[in-house]
């Protein structure tokens, strides 16, 4: 049981859920047909894990420091087993992308997949533009699902949106590892400036997202999704808790996905 926890957790499966959602749901919406939307958004869920196994593996020494309760650093993983998932689900993500996308949109897919590998890269030689990298990858299931339907142009602003938020989360994170990632020029700057920056860059955000308002459910939509930055708010500036904060923000996208339908 144990095993299968840490596995999971290694998967990140809440997140990889969430980039497959971000691609099956707006499609599932626009076609009504299962096994289309699944086959679209399918290697999303492979890249995601592929994705996430990789940062842990590349990550386990900053991990020690930062994150010592993650399966790798916690020795409840065996490195061995992290490789082979990683090998098994990057062939997965090649293998479904080949055989269920369109060769015309298989690029988006298979560019996410080259941002995903090449991350290790970022963090190790240019760790202050990881929040913005991060950003923009996540970003890519969006641009996906616009690239499906281009004349939608809503969906560019949605695209942008996750943009702002994903940053703004990342950066946040980033102010919680400190003590373990390599120095960069986000060390120069206070902690609580540039958490005010991040939360900013919410607002902007959602102000892209509201300039999109063309139905009720956009707006009570909008409501939760202000409503749950704004207790993240509360929880990083009043109580000091980042941890919290941080998965609010998670939930604020989730929420956001409203807004692919």
């Amino acid at each position: 049981m144990l095993i299968l926890r840490a596995t999971l957790e290694l998967m990140r499966l809440d997140s990889s859920v969430l980039g497959f959602l971000a691609i099956f749901f707006p499609v599932l919406v626009r076609t009504n047909d299962f096994t289309l939307s699944f086959r679209r958004a399918i290697p999303l869920l492979f890249i995601c894990i592929c994705t996430f196994t990789a940062n842990d593996l590349d990550d386990v020494e900053r991990d020690r420091v930062n994150h010592p309760e993650r399966p790798l650093p916690a020795g409840h993983l065996n490195p061995s087993f992290a490789v082979v998932l990683y090998f098994a689900s990057l062939a997965a993500a090649l293998f479904s992308t080949k055989h269920y996308v369109a060769p015309g949109i298989a690029f988006c897919y298979y560019a996410l997949i080259a941002m995903a590998i090449s991350y290790r890269y970022i963090v190790e030689w240019f760790p202050s533009v990881k929040a913005p990298y991060v950003a923009i990858a996540s970003s890519v299931p969006i641009l996906i699902v616009a690239a499906w339907y281009p004349n939608e142009t809503r969906l560019r602003f949605v695209a942008g949106a996750v943009l702002l938020v994903t940053t703004a989360r990342e950066i946040c994170m980033d102010i919680e590892d400190r003590a373990g990632d390599d120095t960069s020029l986000m060390h120069r700057l206070r902690p609580t400036p540039l958490a005010v920056a991040a939360f900013s860059l919410q607002v902007i955000g959602l102000l892209l997202l509201a300039s999109q308002i063309h139905r009720p459910g956009d707006v009570v939509g909008l409501l939760a999704m202000t409503f749950l930055l704004a207790i993240s708010g509360v929880c990083w500036f009043k109580f000091s808790s980042h941890k919290l904060a941080t998965i609010l923000m998670k939930l604020e996208l989730f929420v956001g996905l409203y807004f692919l339908i």
